[in-house]
């Protein structure tokens, strides 16, 4: 047995011969301890090296402390640490539940509303806004510490060291981090202010709430138009978004609020102009004033544009729509991007999500997404400039087909505004987009034969479309004629894109061919509504006449003047008599007719006067090879436009007139044809 030195136990004496509590911590340090063997069978250890009990039964004698040493001791400060850091993680999610909380506290719910509207139903909205998993590709660097670290955790347990060891607990602290239900957002992220409920919030005065249940009902025994195609479909959902608004169990987004409203506006707003039964029950032009202002309202948030969620998407989509309903080209441009960022900050663009959703509410999301991306890609083609939603980044499916043979042409309708979207945004990016500065002439010619036959082969597929049991025959027959008129006019900028950024560029036959086609798909459609008596001049102008691009008229105004053609001249002249039904519906509509008119007063006097300044005709090809070169008077530069007229027409143009549109010509013969040119400029008298 090991022997303590007397000289050491006097040293760790304190005065009066008293122990000291380090000094009897260090003398019980130094005494031997029971051997492992004697321990674990439970005897007397005589705690010599080796022991007596040992040296009997034969076997080795390990002291326990040494194999205490030679076991790796934790890391126990390093584990505290670890579980101080998860409980503050915990801690922080806590806090954000519980100020979203306070914030919806601090703006009552929409209470049950009864049925006549005062000032006691005013309620504010909250600011809260739906918690959603944010969407990060492969590239991000949390996808990137998701893959390390599965290959760390597999190569750990493969050598052993991995399972009840401290790494354990590691990868899994990890994991927890890592774990996409972690990655939320909160109002804080979006903002500057520390307080988001110092921010203005609208004041919303809900609709009657018998008036929102006879609609509920009347959609339940008839889906109207607006819910029998793209962006909204599902009954159901409507319905839960007015049961949370009118008779709440928890706080409720403003995007929420504002997503039903202007469903509620789309609603009424049809139901006016069929003249439904409920006219007569309420007053549904107060209604639908009072629905705007609160949709206008909400839309106009901040919150609403900044923070990703279904509900905010839902009311932006409802935003884009209103906005071309309205003739606001460049307000539905600003909402489209405010949604299609909302889209893909949330994965909507990607089909995992769609696997993953446990919500049930998949199939909305998709119609909300394409909705954006229709809406997105015609917008791209028409202003000429690149979309928000890039096609390589998108491998979400289509929407579902409906089963029922009343509204499956409706869905099959969408899904192939869902292709055109496409083949619109193939136009721009292959033939319209910088990058085409790069491509030689052949490449360029190649890659429109290629869009031209796929082109046409969705055309083929449309009519292939079986309408004969679809609901709202007569409506669906007008926006299948519309689409005729889009077709064509996409046809048009698609053959146009063989002279665009080239000097002495060519038209061919077929451009002026389809640009034909596109005039008098117009002619035809717009006598189709005036015979129905259904639809509104306004919803004419601004869903058809705005919604396609300028380039067919300045196509067969060009080959009007080139060919001295009197037919196209009278074709112009038949497209300025239907616009000037639209003039008043809107200040676009006023701007639209009023540069068509002059281009039709300018198509007939060069004509009549066989003054031909726009290129050299080919009049066995029927193509126009165009200038301004050297030493031709040419009709894209304002001072010779004007000169060549002053003599000619008995209405000569202004030189405001001359100069804007020289400065339409010019453009329309260098760059993509841009939709800012009709809606950006001042013409004549400054309107706009």
């Amino acid at each position: 047995m090991k022997s303590i030195s007397l000289e050491l136990i006097s040293t760790m004496l304190g005065m009066h011969g008293k122990e000291t509590i380090q000094a009897r911590r260090h003398r019980q340090s130094l005494v031997p301890r029971a051997c492992e063997g004697c321990k674990i069978r439970k005897i007397r250890c005589d705690r010599s090296s080796p022991c007596s009990n040992c040296q009997t039964s034969g076997i080795a004698c390990q002291d326990t402390s040494s194999r205490l040493e030679s076991r790796p001791k934790p890391d126990k400060v390093t584990k505290l640490e670890e579980h101080i850091e998860r409980l503050e993680q915990r801690l922080c999610h806590i806090e954000h539940q519980l100020m979203s909380q306070s914030i919806a506290s601090e703006h009552p719910r929409i209470p049950p509303v009864s049925d006549k509207i005062t000032a006691e139903n005013e309620r504010a909205v909250s600011h809260l806004t739906t918690t959603a998993t944010l969407y990060e590709g492969s590239s991000s660097f949390t996808n990137q510490s998701v893959q390390a670290s599965e290959v760390a955790q597999r190569a750990a347990n493969s050598e052993g060291a991995g399972e009840g060891s401290s790494l354990d607990v590691s990868f899994s602290y990890l994991e927890t981090l890592l774990r996409p239900t972690s990655t939320f957002s909160s109002l804080e992220d979006y903002s500057f202010s520390r307080n988001p409920a110092s921010r203005f919030i609208p004041t919303v005065v809900p609709l009657p709430v018998g008036l929102v249940v006879a609609i509920l009902q009347k959609i339940k025994e008839r889906p109207p138009v607006f819910l029998s195609s793209y962006a909204v479909n599902d009954l159901s959902l409507i319905e839960s978004l007015c049961q949370k608004v009118y008779f709440p169990t928890k706080p409720i987004s403003l995007g929420h609020v504002t997503g039903m409203h202007g469903i509620l506006y789309f609603l009424l707003k049809e139901y006016i102009t069929m003249q439904d039964p409920l006219c007569g029950e309420y007053d549904l032009k107060a209604h639908l004033a009072k629905c705007e202002q609160n949709f206008n309202a909400g839309i106009e948030a901040y919150d609403v544009l900044a923070v990703p969620s279904f509900e905010n998407i839902l009311a932006l989509t409802m935003g884009v729509i209103k906005a071309q309903d309205d003739g606001k080209p460049l307000l539905c441009c600003t909402l489209i991007s405010a949604a299609a960022s909302h889209c893909q900050t949330l994965g909507y663009h990607r089909e995992m999500m769609y696997q993953n959703d446990r919500s049930g509410n998949a199939e909305n999301v998709r119609r909300l997404f394409w909705t954006i991306y229709v809406f997105d890609k015609n917008m791209s083609l028409l202003f000429g400039r690149a979309s928000n939603i890039q096609d390589f980044e998108i491998d979400g499916q289509y929407p579902v087909h409906s089963a029922d043979p009343a509204l499956r042409p409706w869905d099959e309708s969408f899904i192939m505004g869902i292709k055109l979207a496409k083949l619109q945004g193939r136009i721009y990016d292959r033939l319209y987009s910088a990058a085409v500065l790069k491509i030689t002439t052949s490449e360029r010619m190649e890659c429109i034969n290629e869009l031209e036959t796929a082109l046409q082969q969705w055309h083929a597929e449309l009519e292939q479309i079986d309408s004969s049991q679809v609901s709202h025959y007569q409506i669906f027959k007008l926006s299948r004629d519309g689409c005729e008129i889009i077709y064509y006019s996409t046809l048009t900028s698609l053959l146009r894109a063989s002279s665009a950024f080239r000097t002495g560029a060519e038209i061919s036959w077929r451009c002026f061919q389809a640009a034909r086609l596109s005039l008098q798909s117009h002619l035809r459609c717009f006598s189709s509504y005036q015979r129905s008596g259904i639809q509104k001049d306004t919803d004419y102008a601004n869903w058809v006449l705005l919604y396609q691009s300028f380039t067919p008229f300045v196509v067969i105004f060009l080959h009007a003047i080139a060919a001295t053609s009197l037919e196209d001249v009278q074709l112009l002249d038949d497209i300025v008599g239907t616009l000037q039904n639209f003039r008043g519906t809107s200040q676009r509509s006023e701007r639209l007719y009023q540069i068509c008119a002059t281009f039709a007063r300018l198509a007939r006097a060069l004509t009549e006067t066989r003054n031909s300044c726009v290129g050299a005709y080919n009049s066995q090809e029927d193509s126009l090879r165009l200038f301004p070169s050297v030493g031709q008077v040419s009709i894209f530069q304002p001072e010779s436009l004007q000169n060549s007229l002053e003599s000619d027409m008995l209405d000569p143009l202004s030189h405001s007139e001359a100069h804007d549109i020289s400065t339409i010509l010019s453009s329309w013969a260098t760059e993509c044809p841009s939709a800012m040119d009709l809606w950006g400029m001042n013409f004549g008298d400054g309107h706009h």
